[in-house]
């Protein structure tokens, strides 16, 4: 876990060095050691928010203070330094943070809402049982359907999943199990969703090669739970393993096609060299 923090705080350093640039997602995931998908999942379960809502928090937190510090700089351009095209969208993003406008933060006579970097702690716990498993697991695809995830986006790729369902996508799996698969596209995660195998069927198609894939079992979907089993997993179980994962693979997910069942799980797989 301690590795972890490092890893994370360096990446906040990074963040904060070049905070009116635009995010690189990849980069900042490739400096983890993680998959595009798994940092944004662990990066809001450590900070406590998505990265998307830590860059635009901060942003106007900064940019509040330049409004009241910087008095000969415009409020036009302090808003398109910090990423905003237009004032008018500048100032209804101001608002909902700071409750007050540019023009009332830059009179001084209310107080704005400062959103700080966070700080962290290590704190030792006693050892934790995991359960999990290992598989060995030959080449197979996945077809279905498949979208791309941006910063936007929920961490869990919820609107991909929405669209599965809404378009019916569903009804077209066969068997029993859903297969998820999270790739790097860039700076976004492609996530298809579908049935394993079989190549005759039509719809999008991921081919998943040879590897083994730690798993283990999950009985909820709540995105705070989820957030804080991948950071278990990838920064408690894998090193107290002496295991690694393996770079250029996707992460999986494996669901019954049954989600309403009483005796619901479903499968995190992390491929391992």
């Amino acid at each position: 876990m301690y590795n972890g923090i490092e890893k994370i705080e360096a990446v906040i350093d990074k963040i904060e060095k070049d905070i009116t640039a635009d995010v690189d997602y990849e980069a900042l995931a490739s400096d983890m050691a993680l998959s595009v998908y798994e940092f944004r999942r662990i990066f809001a379960f450590i900070v406590g928010c998505p990265l998307s809502d830590y860059v635009r928090r901060r942003r106007l937190t900064l940019a509040a203070c330049e409004i009241m510090n910087c008095r000969k700089v415009s409020i036009q351009k302090i808003s398109e330094k910090y990423g905003y095209s237009t004032v008018s969208a500048f100032s209804k993003a101001f608002s909902e943070q700071h409750g007050i406008s540019p023009s009332m933060c830059r009179e001084g006579k209310t107080e704005i809402k400062l959103f700080s970097r966070p700080k962290f702690e290590i704190t030792v716990l006693g050892g934790e049982e995991h359960s999990f498993r290992i598989i060995a697991d030959g080449a197979f695809s996945i077809r279905g359907y498949s979208a791309l995830s941006d910063y936007t986006d929920t961490c869990c790729c919820e609107g991909v999943w929405s669209a599965f369902y809404d378009g019916g996508h569903d009804g077209a799996v066969a068997g029993d199990e859903i297969y998820v698969s999270y790739s790097n596209c860039g700076s976004v995660v492609k996530c298809t969703i579908g049935e394993r195998g079989n190549s005759e069927k039509c719809g999008d198609v991921v081919n998943i090669p040879e590897c083994r894939w730690l798993s283990v079992t999950m009985s909820t979907t709540d995105d705070d739970a989820v957030n804080k089993k991948y950071n278990s997993i990838l920064y408690e179980l894998l090193p107290s393993a002496n295991l690694k994962r393996k770079a250029d693979m996707p992460t999986l997910e494996v669901y019954p096609k049954d989600m309403e069942s009483d005796n619901f799980k479903w499968e995190i797989r992390i491929p391992i060299e």
